[in-house]
């Protein structure tokens, strides 16, 4: 591993380091929300995910700049829902538009076209639902990139592995600040980049079903809630997480894979996410044995 990705790498985790500060301090202010599970309702800064996906769209322009829109799109898209509220219709549409300048500039084939713009929009949605705690997102975010790169490296990707460190690593700046107890959120700007980029990744390099087995906990959250309630409906049922004596517990209402699991059995925020957060690791080592005994490129 070259001195010159090293300190890359470390160079896009600093910076978006400094930029969610900065962040932080000018939104706190302007647009930010409540943490819900804290006993006192403490006024959060939001958009925190304009760092890493500024941080990461720039240092993509030095690989493909077809990446740099695979995170810039999406995060775009994120702004504007964070600002004003996209309904479901209009994010459905938008989410799913993605995909065809992504496909065009990466001059794909016809079957690999459709399949990197179903790709992004099912993935930037289901990294986009999976979320509602402290480091959550962002934290298994990170770890599909993380073993999504493992991926790579066994089958000799060193490009695809490179761009996806420098994306974890620019979304580890954000993590230092989303993390227990948040002081920031990444609101859609920064859970949606997560799986369009991903997804650009696994159809271009061609690790689709390695991607399939990491996105298996996202997918069960979203036919929990389809089941439950309907993914576009699910706040016409809500039922606010309850708080009592510092753990979390959920009383009726729809399902998802974190209300399901508090539903079991209550806990301090920090515990449910290092519960999902080792169910992903669980199906990222999945992924390492698939590539790994039965894996091959299939582009």
């Amino acid at each position: 591993m070259d001195l010159y990705f090293v300190l890359s790498a470390l160079f896009c985790f600093v910076i978006s380091l400094i930029f969610t500060k900065f962040m932080i301090k000018k939104m706190v202010n302007y647009k930010y929300g409540y943490d819900l599970h804290k006993a006192d309702k403490i006024k959060v800064a939001e958009m925190g995910g304009l760092s890493p996906v500024v941080v990461s769209s720039v240092a993509m322009l030095f690989f493909n700049p077809a990446l740099s829109l695979s995170i810039f799109l999406p995060g775009f898209v994120g702004v504007i829902d964070d600002i004003s509220r996209l309904n479901s219709k209009e994010k459905i549409v938008l989410t799913f538009l993605i995909g065809f300048p992504v496909a065009f500039f990466l001059k794909l084939g016809f079957l690999s076209s459709i399949l990197l713009i179903l790709g992004i929009f099912v993935s930037s949605n289901l990294t986009n639902m999976l979320a509602g705690f402290n480091g959550l997102e962002i934290g298994m975010g990170i770890l599909l990139c993380l073993f999504m790169a493992a991926v790579c490296l066994m089958n000799g990707d060193i490009f695809g592995f490179k761009v996806l460190i420098l994306f974890s690593a620019a979304y580890l700046g954000l993590l230092y600040y989303n993390r227990y107890p948040a002081k920031v959120f990444p609101g859609d700007t920064g859970t949606l980049p997560i799986g369009a980029f991903l997804a650009t990744i696994a159809v271009w390099r061609g690790f689709i079903p390695e991607l399939f087995i990491l996105m298996i906990p996202y997918m069960v959250d979203a036919l929990l809630k389809q089941f439950t309630a309907g993914v576009t409906k699910k706040d016409s049922v809500f039922t606010p997480t309850q708080l009592k004596n510092g753990k979390l517990y959920v009383e009726g209402g729809y399902l998802s894979l974190p209300r399901m699991i508090l539903m079991k059995k209550a806990m301090e925020e920090y515990k449910i996410v290092l519960v999902l957060w080792t169910i992903e690791a669980f199906f990222g080592i999945l992924s390492i044995l698939y590539t790994k005994y039965f894996g091959f490129n299939i582009f």
